[in-house]
């Protein structure tokens, strides 16, 4: 009995690792991911949020990944579908409408307004 349970019990953790790594990632209810690729993750948020709650969807969204920016919008049709291979490929019509960026490497919350 003893020896079922241990193969029960590794069996479990097996598939609980599995899910883990399948979706690493729950921001929070206020953001999704929309896309990613290894350096960059579109994150969309809530309209009304706050940087904290960016800044902890993001963290969560790059995780360990040191060279990670996961740039933030609070409207959906302003974001993109695809996230681009680099922050510098970004459109500048999207760019310009991003809330913030986070940068994984140096744990910074970059909030952007526009200059009239």
């Amino acid at each position: 009995m003893m020896h079922c349970f241990k193969y029960f019990s590794l069996i479990c953790f097996m598939f609980m690792g599995v899910s883990a790594l399948a979706d690493p990632v729950a921001p929070s209810s206020q953001c999704t991911i929309r896309d990613r690729n290894d350096t960059i993750v579109i994150l969309v948020c809530a309209p009304g949020g706050n940087p904290e709650s960016w800044r902890d969807a993001a963290q969560a969204a790059c995780g360990s990944t040191l060279m990670c920016n996961a740039w933030i919008w609070d409207d959906p049709s302003k974001a993109p579908v695809k996230a681009p291979a680099t922050d510098s490929d970004m459109p500048k019509g999207q760019a310009v409408a991003a809330i913030a960026i986070w940068v994984n490497d140096s744990n910074s919350l970059i909030s952007l307004q526009r200059v009239r």
